[in-house]
C-alpha cells in the first residue's frame, strides 16, 4: 500500500512538472500571417488579429504549446514572409499544388463557407457554376486556388472584379453595378447591411501550414497535428 501510494505521489509530480514546463511562461514563441479575410481573419479597431479562424488558430497553437504572434501582412507579402520571417499561415482546400510549396496540418483546423453576398431582390445563387456567366466582385487577396483545378470551372476568372476590401464590394452592390460579391462569410453571421444576404455554396476546409523551407517544420507541425488528432478523438 505505502508502494503504490509513492507511485501515486510520484506519478502526480512529474504530471505537475509536465503542466508546470507547458504553462505560459515556457510556451514557444511563434509567429502567424493573416490577411483581411473578414469574417475569419482581420484586424479590429484596436489593429488587434480577430475573427473566427483567428480565435480557432489561437486555440490550437496555445493547445500545442506555442506562444502565437499574430501579425498582418498583404498575401503577396505574407507568403513570401513565410519564406524567412514568418511561422504559420493558413491555406483553404490546399491543392496539389499548394501541397508541395507548403508543410501542411493532416487534419483542418477550422472551416470556411464560401459563397456570394447579394441584394434580396437580385436572383439567388446556387452553384459556382452558375457564377461564372455574372460580372462578380471578389477581395483581391482572395485568391480561390482550388477552384483552379476545376474543369468545369475553366471560365470562372473572366468576369471577376477585384476589390481592396469589403465595405467597398457591399457599397457596389447597393449601387447596382454588380449583384454579386463572391467572399468567405459564416451564415450564422448578420451581414451589416439588411438590405445584403448572403448565399453559401460550399464548405470548406482550412490547413495550417509552415514553408517547406522552414528548417523546424516539421518539428512544429508534428506538435499541431497531435492536437488536432485529439480534438476528433
Amino acid at each position: 500500500m505505502l508502494l503504490l501510494l509513492s507511485r501515486i505521489r510520484w506519478l502526480l509530480l512529474q504530471t505537475s512538472l509536465v503542466l508546470l514546463l507547458a504553462g505560459p511562461g515556457h510556451a514557444e514563441p511563434v509567429t502567424y500571417f493573416y490577411s483581411d479575410l473578414p469574417p475569419y481573419e482581420f484586424s479590429n479597431p484596436q489593429r488587434q488579429a480577430d475573427g473566427l479562424g483567428i480565435i480557432q488558430v489561437r486555440k490550437v497553437l496555445t493547445a500545442a504549446g506555442f506562444q502565437p504572434e499574430f501579425q498582418f501582412y498583404s498575401l503577396q507579402r505574407g507568403l513570401n514572409a513565410l519564406e524567412n520571417d514568418i511561422d504559420f499561415t493558413a491555406v483553404v482546400a490546399p491543392s496539389g499544388q499548394q501541397t508541395q510549396q507548403f508543410h501542411l496540418s493532416r487534419l483542418p483546423v477550422y472551416a470556411v463557407e464560401l459563397g456570394v453576398v447579394r441584394l434580396r431582390a437580385t436572383k439567388r445563387m446556387t452553384s459556382l457554376n452558375q457564377l461564372q456567366h455574372y460580372p462578380y466582385l471578389a477581395l483581391s487577396e482572395t485568391r480561390f486556388t482550388f477552384l483552379q483545378q476545376r474543369p468545369e470551372l475553366a471560365a470562372f476568372a473572366v468576369k471577376r472584379y477585384d476589390i481592396s476590401n469589403q465595405p467597398d464590394a457591399f457599397r457596389l452592390l447597393l449601387s447596382g453595378r454588380y449583384d454579386y460579391f463572391l467572399c468567405y462569410h459564416a451564415s450564422e453571421m448578420a451581414l451589416a447591411n439588411p438590405m445584403l444576404v448572403f448565399d453559401p455554396l460550399e464548405q470548406l476546409p482550412v490547413h495550417l501550414a509552415l514553408s517547406r523551407q522552414h528548417p523546424e517544420a516539421a518539428r512544429l507541425m508534428q506538435r499541431v497535428d497531435a492536437v488536432l488528432a485529439q480534438s476528433v478523438r
